[in-house]
């Protein structure tokens, strides 16, 4: 037996924490975010879900581009506060929690150089869904510290536990790998 439950979207989660940063020069913010998902190979177009009211989504509408910052469970409590602190109220905020940033490479929003992977991206189009904007974007350049990274596979998650929300300061990480039995002929 099934019961209903609010808010609907939690069983959706976990879902991977990311690191969203917007903006250029002088006027750059990073926030949390994990509403991006894949949506199109060719051309390669990610989505981006982004609360209207964050100071993330006023630089996406200036500069129409940003990155998401893949990162690992070692960010966690850096990933909790880009979530909890405005970028209105704290203007250096990526200096305030002690990360650094790193030139893109066809982009001008930097990446963020304790991410283990950057999608650099520019707005295509957008569409308002209730509170939030939807933002569909082309992905211009994908970066992942290979250490990490099979190019057959992705993430090595023998190596790397990449950070996942499940609900407020709750994260959790892949805790092992299971495989399905190989098709058979």
């Amino acid at each position: 037996m099934f019961k209903e439950v609010e808010p609907t979207y939690l069983p959706l989660h976990p879902r991977p924490a990311y690191l969203i940063v917007s903006g250029k020069g002088n006027e750059v913010n990073v926030m949390a975010a994990s509403w991006v998902m894949p949506v199109s190979e060719e051309p390669l177009r990610i989505a981006l879900a982004l609360d209207r009211e964050t100071y993330t989504f006023e630089l996406i509408e200036k500069y129409r581009e940003f990155t998401v910052n893949v990162v690992d469970a070692k960010l966690v409590d850096k990933v909790y506060l880009a979530g909890t602190i405005s970028g209105r109220k704290v203007k250096n905020k990526i200096s305030y929690l002690g990360l650094h940033t790193t030139p893109s490479l066809k982009i001008e929003t930097p990446g963020i150089e304790e991410a283990v992977g950057i999608i650099e991206a520019r707005v295509w189009n957008s569409l308002d869904v209730g509170e939030v904007r939807l933002y569909i974007a082309d992905v211009v350049s994908v970066r992942v510290k290979p250490e990490y990274y099979n190019e057959k596979y992705g993430w090595d998650l023998r190596k790397i536990q990449i950070l996942l929300h499940a609900v407020g300061r709750a994260f959790t990480t892949p805790s092992r790998i299971i495989l399905a039995e190989r098709k058979k002929k």
